[in-house]
């Protein structure tokens, strides 16, 4: 669902505690040129990784790491004489993991009471299977099951994640988010920014609250949280408007378009193939 990723985006700011990850992000200039286009690319890459046609999904995982391989140098300012590598097998590792849990952690977090740990197994096992950019190397690959996972979490939250301005800068832009100008014409972007500029205080608020409360303690703590009781109301209110959609909205509502599109071809191809024969040989008299 577009929106669930939508409200459990945030999660990836754990990327961003990761001191090298931050220095290449922050040197390559794009998101503080515009933060919500930033956003809104690397949200579209993630449904061709995961309900593209095999071709497709291998295509976009090559490009993913090839334009990877020019993210390389020192940073700047905050981060001066910080070396960083994309393609770096522990900086790739953390980047693919904390990718994969935007989606496990926003599924376990709206489903939390409902799953065993069998079901939490079978929901992580999926997302990484439906994942394919992992480099040639056993450094760089992200674990292969929850309590591995869980185990590298730890480690990294312990020995790496800490604060650092580019975090902050980035925790305090999910509030302001510019007008996105990938679409559409000028005109219209300068039309829409005093009504966006009121509108997107309001509307971030769900996204910061689910995050909040699916962050990992060490997130929690370097971004100042406080979380409380109104706030754990706020967000079982949110998880249960997500699961009444999921129960009550039609699929082309829910599913992102590429999904939808899947979910229609295996449908058409289950009714295709319903009246077919399962045998050529004579029937037997």
């Amino acid at each position: 669902m577009p929106l669930a990723f939508g409200l459990y985006g945030r999660l990836a700011l754990d990327q961003v505690a990761y001191r090298e990850v931050a220095a290449a992000v922050d040197a390559s200039g794009r998101f503080a040129e515009n933060f919500t286009n930033r956003g809104i690319r690397s949200y579209l890459w993630g449904p061709l990784m995961l309900f593209g046609d095999e071709n497709d999904r291998r295509a976009t995982a090559a490009r993913l790491k090839d334009m990877h391989g020019q993210v390389r140098g020192k940073g700047r300012g905050n981060f001066e004489g910080e070396r960083y590598s994309a393609l770096k097998p522990a900086l790739w590792k953390w980047v693919g993991t904390s990718s994969l849990l935007v989606f496990y952690t926003g599924y376990v977090s709206t489903y939390g009471k409902q799953l065993d740990a069998e079901q939490r197994e079978v929901v992580y096992r999926t997302i990484l299977a439906m994942s394919d950019y992992d480099l040639n190397s056993d450094q760089a690959a992200v674990p292969a099951t929850v309590a591995e996972m869980e185990e590298y979490y730890e480690s990294v939250a312990t020995t790496e994640l800490a604060d650092n301005d580019f975090l902050q800068w980035a925790n305090g832009s999910f509030d302001a988010m510019p007008v996105p100008t990938l679409f559409g014409p000028h005109w219209l972007h300068v039309l829409v920014t005093p009504l966006w500029r009121v509108a997107i205080p309001l509307l971030s608020r769900p996204a910061r609250v689910c995050a909040e409360a699916a962050a990992h303690p060490r997130m929690r703590e370097l971004l100042g949280v406080e979380w409380n009781s109104r706030r754990a109301l706020e967000f079982r209110v949110y998880t249960a408007m997500i699961r009444a959609g999921r129960r009550h909205l039609p699929k082309w509502a829910l599913l992102e378009p590429l999904a939808y599109n899947r979910y229609r071809y295996e449908r058409l191809r289950a009714a295709y193939t319903a009246p077919q024969l399962t045998s050529f040989a004579p029937a037997k008299p």
